[in-house]
């Protein structure tokens, strides 16, 4: 993967929207108050009796006549792990490419960790099976690793109990949890999936293509793949066929959005290609 490709990804952003729990140096906030480097808010002196930190021009100025001392924050050493779901569905598309939509963004985001000096691990799973796993690491070299290694991955499997499995091993704080997937889940599998990574924060990516969803209606037959099984099937496309695919999808998307709302997440919707500057924008809205 070229140099040129992965600047790309440089605007995102990784600042998290709420503070990550933890005492490691790092770049970003923490829960805890007291000592640190840099300054969070002040609080009464009986609550946080510190001398050394005593702001007198609060104190002289403060209407009942209390101590004030400034509390401080340490910053907060991140992970970013991004999982992979590389089931078989993968691989199906009309319009576009997602396995390569995987690959761009499971590169480019390990781009953007490094130059935000927070440590990048990835697991890639396929059905049951553990297809690719890199430990955390801040190596220069890992974007370049990434993407030579989601390249030669063969997707495979359906469901989400490897998912499962591997998301409920995941430490609980200082992570950000980057879920790449197209989804074709139902609710069960899907509100499963997002219980088990509960309460890490998780931002979910949602791999569309416009071609599977709005199909043609042109008359004739066609060999569909079912998008979790692999399976393929004639079948004959008519408009009446193309306008009931049309709305099963709509339906499908508009219950999973409901499920990811139940846990306070909106995923990105990436339909057929990847626009950065929209990624960064959603990752500094999304509520983490």
């Amino acid at each position: 993967m070229t140099g040129e490709a992965l600047h790309l990804f440089d605007m995102l952003a990784w600042q998290l929207a709420r503070a990550l729990p933890g005492v490691r140096a790092g770049s970003h906030r923490a829960r805890l108050r007291g000592g640190g480097d840099v300054f969070a808010d002040t609080a009464a002196f009986l609550a946080h009796p510190d001398p050394r930190r005593i702001d007198l021009r609060r104190s002289l100025t403060d209407p009942f006549e209390s101590l004030i001392v400034r509390r401080f924050e340490a910053r907060n050493d991140l992970t970013v792990h991004l999982l992979l779901d590389a089931s078989a569905s993968l691989c199906t598309g009309a319009r576009s490419d997602r396995a390569g939509l995987a690959r761009m963004l499971a590169a480019g985001i390990a781009e953007a960790a490094w130059r935000g000096r927070d440590r990048f691990a990835i697991t890639a799973i396929g059905g049951d099976d553990v297809l690719l796993s890199l430990g955390a690491s801040r190596s220069r070299s890992m974007p370049s690793q990434v993407y030579e290694a989601v390249a030669t991955l063969v997707p495979k499997g359906r469901g989400v109990e490897g998912l499962v499995r591997i998301a409920t091993s995941l430490p609980r704080d200082r992570i950000l949890v980057v879920l790449i997937s197209d989804f074709e889940h139902d609710s069960t599998e899907l509100r499963q999936l997002l219980a088990a990574l509960d309460p890490r924060p998780v931002w979910p990516l949602w791999l569309r293509d416009s071609g599977l969803e709005t199909p043609r209606g042109h008359f004739g037959i066609a060999e569909i793949r079912d998008p979790e099984t692999g399976r393929r099937r004639a079948v004959l496309t008519t408009r009446r066929w193309a306008a009931a695919e049309t709305e099963t999808h709509a339906w499908h998307r508009k219950v999973l959005r409901d499920v990811f709302s139940e846990f306070g997440l909106r995923p990105v919707e990436i339909r057929d290609q990847i626009d950065v500057a929209a990624l960064a924008t959603a990752l500094d809205e999304a509520p983490l």
